[in-house]
């Protein structure tokens, strides 16, 4: 990244004014600098902090960027002290500065625990069930007047085909993801979809009806194809949305307390069923349901979207609420040992680091350590 549009970002990023997809942008280089090991170690740091107060602290930012364009390459303790202080800086919630990452508290196990990806089982209407992850790309399946395509990049692809019968068949098809997995897919009416972890997605192979109406369990985002003449209806255990054409993301998983619909752009009606609530959606706007009554709130959409994106972003989330997201994720069981009421973190970091990386992170504001077992993390208090 240029030193202006560094400079120009961290700035933004600290006063508040960032847009989404520019704090994704910073935090995004921030990552890929600590994955390449290209961050200061901490010694550097520590002599970067030392440096920095103040009304000293961009004055240092700029001397150092400075320097880091003059030095030569095999000198790479400017250019990352740099670093260092702009991480310093940006804070990124409470942990990558002041907060050390410590390398013996983490478990040496939990670097074989790899990240999810994109895996998924689709079961057809006759009952057939396809492994996604082990199928062959390109056309796994017809039926009468569809196509189904698995694209390299882990889509699944619906098509519309002519046929003798000029009919089209009839029928629910369901996609479904495993702990650990994750999967696009395109319906027959061109309406786009991405499933979390432990999710799953019901629908017709035809929309032949009034309305076309999918099923879905746990979490999606959905970019809805535009049809007034059709109205796309989205229904979980509790709760039925309807739109004609607009993008949003629905986390509605059975153990968690709260159903969240939150509207990127368009429109939605939510209705929840139990207990009896109704509702309209702005952009920017999330309607929660929980089990006492129903709320729509202003929120950072940033936030409840960057798992589509490959991030996971706490906005000063309970520990317990943000470890359901990554147990799901690396599919493990967590296990806690004392009271953690009322610890909340933030911060933003990608969805492709191994677990032992994640859990440095995390381990890094001193508030709990881990232990793994196997594929069971204990949190100690």
């Amino acid at each position: 990244m240029k030193k202006a549009t560094l400079v120009r970002l961290t700035e933004k990023y600290i006063a508040g004014t960032a847009s989404g997809e520019e704090r994704l942008e910073l935090e995004s280089w921030y990552n890929e600098q600590l994955a390449q090991n290209k961050l200061p170690d901490e010694s550097q740091i520590n002599e970067a902090e030392e440096e920095i107060t103040g009304e000293k602290i961009w004055h240092n930012i700029n001397l150092q960027i400075d320097a880091q364009e003059q030095v030569k390459p095999r000198k790479s303790f400017y250019r990352w002290a740099v670093a260092a202080s702009i991480v310093a800086v940006l804070g990124f919630g409470a942990y990558w500065l002041g907060e050390r990452i410590s390398d013996k508290n983490t478990n040496k196990v939990a670097a074989l625990i790899k990240p999810g990806g994109n895996k998924a089982f689709l079961t057809l209407a006759n009952g057939t069930k396809i492994n996604l992850d082990e199928a062959v790309n390109g056309t796994i399946a017809s039926q009468e007047g569809i196509k189904i395509t698995k694209t390299a990049d882990g889509q699944l692809v619906y098509a519309i085909v002519e046929n003798a019968s000029g009919k089209q068949a009839s029928g629910y098809n369901t996609i479904s993801t495993p702990a650990g997995g994750q999967y696009q897919v395109t319906l027959p009416d061109g309406t786009k979809v991405w499933l979390n972890a432990l999710s799953s997605l019901k629908y017709p192979t035809a929309f032949n009806g009034k309305y076309r109406t999918v099923m879905l369990t746990g979490e999606g985002y959905f970019e809805v194809a535009k049809n007034k003449n059709k109205p796309f209806k989205l229904t979980t255990a509790k709760q039925e949305i309807s739109v004609l054409g607009t993008h949003f993301n629905v986390s509605a998983y059975a153990d968690e307390p709260e159903i969240k619909t939150t509207l990127v752009e368009g429109g939605v009606a939510v209705k929840n069923f139990s207990p009896m609530a109704t509702g309209v959606l702005k952009p920017g706007q999330q309607a929660v349901f929980h089990g006492t009554g129903f709320e729509i709130n202003q929120v950072d959409v940033e936030e409840y979207i960057a798992w589509k994106n490959g991030f996971f972003m706490f906005n000063n989330e309970g520990i317990k609420e943000a470890m359901q997201k990554l147990a799901r994720w690396y599919d493990v069981e967590i296990e806690y040992e004392g009271n953690f009421d009322g610890i909340y973190f933030g911060g933003s970091f990608s969805k492709h680091n191994n677990l032992q990386e994640t859990l440095k992170i995390l381990e890094s504001t001193d508030k709990f350590k881990f232990k793994i077992e196997g594929r069971r993390i204990k949190i100690i208090k």
